[in-house]
């Protein structure tokens, strides 16, 4: 899991853009499986803790397209829920608003949550929220790590 833990390490401050149709594609196509996976607000405020999913451990992850960081990350996060899916939901915050080029730090959502860097994450398992920002990367890290190893052992038996 060691790419895992380099492609949650960084926090993106601006890059070229990169298309959410890419991530999207991914997570909709049947290759690897099935993924709980949602976009939502497009700069827009929320309410997160509606995000939260009972019986799964859903993953809110704050991300704009001009973030390669952002893309690496959902990417792993689309992995993991096409890999578990019945114990992953991943919802992926844009935080710029419509027709907006770079990273729209201004933005409705992204002033809410007064966002210095992303990609940000924030854990929710079964509707508690766990962990935000660093812990969070790390938490999730190591729960796919175990998740993964229980699901080893099963395949072993």
């Amino acid at each position: 899991m060691a790419i895992a833990a380099a492609a949650l390490a960084p926090l993106c401050l601006a890059d070229p853009p990169q298309a959410t149709a890419k991530i999207a594609e991914f997570a909709a196509s049947s290759r690897g499986g099935k993924a709980d996976y949602q976009e939502v607000s497009h700069g827009r405020k929320l309410d997160i803790d509606t995000l939260a999913l009972p019986g799964k451990v859903t993953v809110v992850d704050f991300s704009s397209d001009y973030c390669a960081p952002c893309e690496q990350v959902a990417m792993f996060l689309i992995r993991s829920s096409k890999s578990f899916p019945g114990r992953y939901a991943i919802r992926r915050v844009d935080i710029n608003r419509p027709g907006f080029v770079g990273i729209d730090w201004q933005s409705p959502v992204a002033r809410q949550f007064d966002l210095k860097g992303i990609p940000f994450l924030v854990i929710y398992d079964n509707g508690v929220k766990v962990a935000e920002g660093d812990a969070a990367r790390k938490w999730i890290v190591d729960d796919v790590d175990r998740t993964s190893e229980k699901a080893n052992a099963a395949a072993e038996k």
